[in-house]
């Protein structure tokens, strides 16, 4: 297979800000001076994957606005297949199916518009990186978030070239340098000792982090041979200084304008995804999460190479629907960059696309057109068309503008699998927000459990390996609605240690001074698995107070009192609960006794 029928590609959904003109480094350069990575794909920035949306729904049922169609289809390769050669940087390739959406009967067909390349992946050399890591060291980061930074730091290191160069800004209650710009070559092992050296403390004053960070790239910047990017890792509690999402914009977008790309990692339990998404749109962002040691390995293993590999700018889509049709539906990119013209027109503006892994593109349905409403659907006859697609571009390194055309041709006998795959993966979008909202939003478990189990049965009679991940979310969420609708006895076995909730009374305790028997203890959990114990003691010896309340976080098998710094395994046994101190050599334990409201 040639190259170029082995890319495809995804878009960066970013800020229509333009960038300044000036020289940049060129792609393609000798050997000696920049490093070879293996391309086999390009793909948008914005959310890179739907990893946040995953680990919630292990936990129990995620809300509607913690996932995007970009984030959700970008773990996902969905490269159309390309017949044609493409002698320059994009090339349109497009695919129909009828599009068998559940729920909305307009849509007629289906049509799929990727890109294949004329870029050889045995010649791509990506030029030195002058990486600027900005650290949320506050309190919220303390434990697993801040290892897992520290993991991703080491990571990165073992990875960047000889002539690449990083900076490290941490912030909490104040912003500073922790490490001024440092090559790697000859320093690998004093770089690693400052990111080991990297403690948590302090409130989240993200804006001053940031300025620090830019500031540091900036004059970083000034005679590097090759890119510029902050990475901005941090749990997106936000709670010092300016915390409006505008503040952050206006820094990223500025940056941007002075090409300094921004790629911001959600580390652990993200509190404010919105804040993320819209951090990671500015021109030339991207947006990853990590909430364990496995994604931090995938990430940085799988993706890092590619984070900052900008190839083409203001990349514009226009597509014209052929008479009697009208697009439907368009997915794959934001509402805010589509504008719709004459004739049912529909333009989609991308600042910047990316390399990437995985291939995909922009999905359109299409239907009757108005002036069609009451009448058949219109005829397609072989040689017709659908929709007339342009598509123009700015290459990032040199500033080349691009063009291509063609037309959308009807479908074929049989689907390939890269667009059956898309198809399933707007289906289970739109049914996964529904059942979701229904969830949260409606108070209706009933009706969440009614939409997800159709689309369970939609996607295994869909009879494609690559689903069977998207099976497994499914199959997490429906076990939740159902149990909530009343269909199940028992909760699921993801959130079973939820069952800790309410008041219980102390029946036995062993090793403890501040724990006796006739205490009462409630446990409330919230939807993040952490929550609040409240000890209320009767008659306490001196010294002791009557009412105590921590926090702790619960899993399946531990409990963690975050004041007591003591991790409880636990067991429930009918109304018995049964607690014992994982210290080794303890034997301290607490046996309770459910207390019925």
């Amino acid at each position: 297979m040639d190259s170029f029928s082995k890319f495809a590609t995804w878009f960066v959904i970013a800020s229509c800000a333009i960038l300044p003109e000036r020289p940049q480094a060129q792609v393609l350069q000798e050997e000696d001076d920049y490093n070879v990575i293996v391309v086999t794909s390009a793909r948008q920035g914005g959310a890179q994957d739907a990893r946040r949306f995953r680990k919630a729904a292990e936990d129990g049922m995620p809300r509607p606005e913690m996932l995007t169609i970009e984030g959700l289809m970008g773990e996902h390769d969905l490269t159309l297949p390309s017949t044609q050669k493409c002698e320059q940087m994009f090339c349109l390739v497009t695919e129909a199916m009828p599009a068998s959406l559940p729920g909305r009967p307009a849509d007629k067909l289906f049509v799929g518009l990727g890109f294949a390349t004329n870029i050889d992946e045995a010649l791509y050399k990506r030029p030195p990186l002058n990486l600027v890591a900005v650290v949320d060291k506050s309190g919220s980061m303390w434990g697993e978030p801040l290892e897992l930074v520290r993991q991703s730091l080491r990571r990165i290191v073992s990875q960047m070239q000889d002539d690449d160069q990083l900076s490290i800004v941490l912030y909490g209650d104040e912003s500073h340098v922790w490490m001024n710009p440092t090559k790697l070559k000859q320093n690998r092992r004093a770089i690693l000792s400052k990111v080991n050296a990297i403690e948590s403390a302090g409130s989240t004053n993200m804006e001053a982090g940031l300025k620090v960070g830019y500031d540091t790239a900036f004059d970083s910047q000034k005679g590097f041979p090759g890119s510029t990017r902050v990475m901005l890792f941090t749990d997106e509690n936000a709670n010092v200084g300016d915390t409006s999402a505008e503040g952050f914009m206006g820094m990223a977008i500025a940056a941007s304008q002075r090409d300094v790309g921004l790629t911001t990692i959600g580390v652990g339990v993200i509190f404010d995804d919105s804040l993320a998404t819209k951090l990671s749109s500015v021109r030339g962002g991207n947006l990853f999460f990590i909430e364990d040691q496995a994604a931090v390995e995938d990430v940085f293993s799988r993706q890092f190479e590619l984070m900052g590999g900008e190839l083409a700018h203001d990349l514009k889509l226009t597509i014209v629907p052929a008479n009697g049709w009208a697009a439907t539906g368009v997915f794959g990119v934001p509402d805010s960059l589509m504008t719709s013209g004459r004739d049912g027109a529909i333009a989609v503006t991308i600042p910047t696309v990316f390399l990437s892994n995985n291939g995909g593109g922009i999905y359109v349905t299409l239907g009757k057109s108005s002036e069609r409403a009451n009448l058949p659907v219109a005829a397609i006859d072989e040689d017709g068309w659908l929709m007339n697609v342009s598509l123009s571009y700015a290459e990032a390194q040199s500033g080349k503008a691009g063009t291509d055309q063609l037309t959308v041709a009807p479908p074929g006998a049989v689907a390939s699998a890269p667009l059956r795959l898309s198809q399933n993966l707007v289906d289970q979008f739109l049914h996964m927000q529904s059942a979701t909202t229904a969830y949260h939003i409606d108070n209706d478990p009933k009706r969440a459990f009614s939409i997800l189990s159709d689309l369970e049965n939609r996607l295994k009679n869909a009879s494609l390996a690559s689903l069977d991940s998207e099976l497994k979310l499914v199959g997490n969420m429906r076990a939740e609605a159902a149990y909530y609708a009343g269909y199940s006895g028992e909760l699921p076995e993801n959130i079973r240690h939820r069952a800790i909730s309410g008041r219980w009374k102390v029946v036995r305790a062993t090793g403890f001074v501040d724990v006796f028997k006739g205490n009462i203890m409630t446990f409330e959990t919230e939807e993040d698995d952490e929550g609040y114990v409240q000890t209320e003691r009767v008659k306490p010896p001196r010294g002791v107070e009557e009412s105590e309340t921590e926090e702790f976080a619960v899993n399946e098998k531990q409990i963690f009192f975050k004041d007591s710094d003591i991790i409880f395994g636990w067991r429930l046994v009918g109304d018995r609960l049964y607690l014992k101190d994982r210290a080794v050599g303890s034997n301290a334990r607490i046996n309770l006794q459910r207390i019925e409201d």
